[in-house]
């Protein structure tokens, strides 16, 4: 056994780093989050306790590994538990919603259980240490909007006994403060809340305060926003981790609604758009735009608004260069979310995590052959003949991709493979029910699906490493 270092720099600042960091911790490792710099090692890296077979298989891998000298950090480390995630999917935060968080969760190396308002009120995140709540319509009280009496208080409790809350858009109205069933966690009401679409859509630049919550990151971060609240004052207990800066662009993807320049000057520049609170109500992160969302809502929005103008401008070659190098699965704005769980995981769960397989079952297939059908039909209507170009070189990069997990063997014991069937159902449900997209809201739920299915290949493959090590 002996004290490893897994260094954010070292390893090109991938999320390789902390897909390993948290399949090790998932089986019991010890380990801490330095929380500042400590010799050759940097706030934000990661220390284990490795056998010598579980380094060479993190080495294997692919990671770039070295030995922490002395002890154990002391103040400038946080012990590391395993996270146990609960992330909520129901009528009030349905597929895609859930998926985005799901997509962000899995290339962290997460596991966590799918629950809805009835599982919640049913004790459901007495197995959790981590409650992830995504955009939808928690806006209204989880109660309310699920039909689930007593989950509300679920929340409550589970806050209470010192588990820790992510929120994302209609996730950080809830636990904010200002509207019957909201938590109050933060001491901060929305200017526009129960009317949230007085904002609009499209994607903001955010800059970001020195804390544990923003290590590693740069001093601003680029953002999906989609009606999240905006802030005019915080009050006791709340920090202000992120600013609106800028708006970068409007969008209309999904929602066709654009976030007006002129309301972004007057109602959102330099409010608070990222909140962190410890107090009396719980621990939370609240993100007022979409880190889950990422680079892959960010090029389909560029699609529709910055490639469709420049294409004629700069042509097909550059155009296609610029969709083809987003990070979907590599988003900057993750590690926001890899930090707010590290700081998040500090209690226990009191039961263990429950992930039964269900009607979801292999539900992998369907969705391939569904992926495969979908890409023969976009609707290229409407688009000049350099759009239709970039439309179907982008749908046949799609078309290989879903090749190429079609071909790979998941393994089927782990707990992600229960998430994973789990959206690959959701995603068909949703393609049959919504049989005429737009073109750039299908592309991109396409991408949504196969990404999420990439993701947990990977986690196969580190897996499997690890199994060897037993």
């Amino acid at each position: 056994m002996g004290l490893v270092r897994f260094s954010w720099w070292e390893n090109g600042d991938s999320f390789d780093v902390p897909l390993a960091v948290n399949r090790l911790l998932a089986r019991g490792v010890r380990g801490y989050w330095l929380t500042a710099d400590s010799g050759e090692a940097a706030a934000g890296d990661f220390i284990l306790d490795l056998t010598d077979a579980q380094r060479a298989a993190a080495a294997a891998a692919g990671l770039k590994l070295a030995d922490f000298a002395g002890t154990p950090p002391g103040e400038g480390g946080m012990p590391l538990r395993p996270a146990r995630i609960a992330l909520f999917s129901g009528t009030a935060s349905k597929y895609p919603y859930d998926a985005y968080y799901g997509l962000a969760l899995l290339r962290l190396g997460y596991d966590f259980e799918i629950v809805d308002g009835q599982a919640i009120a049913d004790g459901a995140l007495r197995r959790a240490n981590v409650f992830v709540i995504p955009g939808g319509f928690a806006t209204w009280g989880i109660d309310a909007a699920e039909g689930s009496p007593g989950a509300d208080a679920e929340v409550r409790a589970f806050l209470d006994r010192g588990g820790g809350a992510i929120g994302s858009c209609g996730g950080a109205y809830y636990l904010s403060a200002g509207r019957p069933g909201w938590t109050g966690t933060a001491n901060a009401k929305p200017l526009f809340n129960h009317e949230y679409l007085q904002s609009g859509v499209g994607v903001v630049d955010v800059t970001l305060a020195r804390s544990v919550l923003t290590l590693g990151c740069p001093p601003a971060l680029d953002m999906p926003y989609y009606h999240g609240p905006i802030y005019n004052e915080v009050g006791a207990g709340a920090t202000v981790v992120g600013r609106f800066a800028n708006l970068i662009m409007p969008g209309a993807v999904a929602i066709g609604n654009p976030l007006d320049r002129g309301l972004f000057e007057s109602a959102m520049r330099e409010r608070p758009a990222v909140l962190s609170a410890e107090g009396r109500r719980g621990r939370a992160v609240l993100f007022s735009p979409h880190p889950e969302m990422g680079d892959l809502v960010r090029k389909y929005i560029a699609m529709d608004g910055y490639v469709r103008k420049y294409l004629p401008i700069r042509g097909f070659p550059t155009m296609r260069d610029t969709m083809r190098h987003y990070r979907v699965s590599d988003a900057p704005s993750f590690r926001l979310i890899a930090n707010a769980v590290a700081w998040l995981s500090r209690s226990d769960a009191d039961e263990a995590p429950r992930y039964d397989r269900g009607a979801e079952d292999d539900a992998r297939a369907g969705l391939i052959a569904l992926l495969q059908k979908r890409s023969e039909r976009i609707d290229l209507n409407g688009r000049t003949s350099d759009e239709k170009t970039l439309a179907l070189f982008l749908r046949d990069e799609l078309r290989a991709r879903t090749g190429a997990i079609a071909s790979a063997q998941p393994g089927r014991s782990n707990a992600h493979h229960v998430a994973l069937d789990r959206f690959a159902a959701a995603a068909v449900a949703r393609f049959s029910t919504e049989s005429h997209m737009p073109l750039t809201q299908e592309l991109m739920e396409m991408e949504l699906a196969i990404a999420l299915q990439e993701c947990g290949q990977r986690i196969d493959t580190i897996e499997a490493k690890l199994d060897q090590t037993r």
